[in-house]
């Protein structure tokens, strides 16, 4: 039973398949050399030794940096990358009312600063703003079941003031404003 355990191949492939897999490998396989750099005068001691480089030297090093760039600069095309409706409809007013302002004014680098920073400033005070607005009119209280609910700080009592402390009703605990009202005060708790 361990013989026929060991027996079985790993890679579950049949012996030609395998074949095939070698052959693979050996055609796409690597040079066992290392590779040969094809830059005439590498070394910048060689260039300037003795004479220096001559004429023929220059052209050709001259030709080897040249085809050292690989491509142009990236140019931007927007009409390459299109956006989806959501995001053309996001970007639209910051585009408008920013973009094209501070590229007049500005240059593209700083108006691209501006277009991508004003926007998202603007947003976090107008977040801010709807945050500290809830908190503040829309406080969990005895009139509404939602809102936000806000627990005021306890003073800390020490000493003589623990034991001045007024004794506290069944009914001041959790009364969600009910005693301070202004309203239906004709209705006794």
């Amino acid at each position: 039973m361990a013989s026929s355990v060991q027996n079985i191949d790993p890679v579950m492939e049949k012996p030609w398949q395998r074949a095939k897999r070698f052959q693979q490998y050996d055609f796409y396989r690597k040079s066992a050399y290392p590779p040969m750099s094809i830059e005439p005068v590498p070394y910048e001691r060689t260039r300037l030794a003795g004479e220096g480089m001559t004429a023929e030297q220059r052209v050709l090093r001259k030709q080897w940096l040249k085809d050292q760039v690989l491509h142009h600069e990236p140019r931007s095309v927007p009409e390459l990358q299109p956006l989806n409706i959501f995001r053309r409809i996001y970007k639209y007013p910051a585009d408008l009312l920013i973009g094209k302002p501070a590229l007049k004014f500005f240059g593209q680098p700083t108006a691209a600063i501006m277009r991508y920073t004003i926007p998202k400033i603007l947003m976090a005070f107008g977040a801010s703003y709807f945050v500290w607005y809830q908190l503040k009119y829309h406080q969990n209280d005895w009139t509404r079941a939602n809102g936000v609910v806000v627990y005021k700080g306890k003073p800390i009592l020490l000493g003589k003031e623990a034991k001045e402390a007024p004794e506290k009703d069944k009914t001041d605990y959790f009364d969600r404003g009910f005693k301070s009202r202004n309203v239906l005060l004709y209705k006794s708790a």
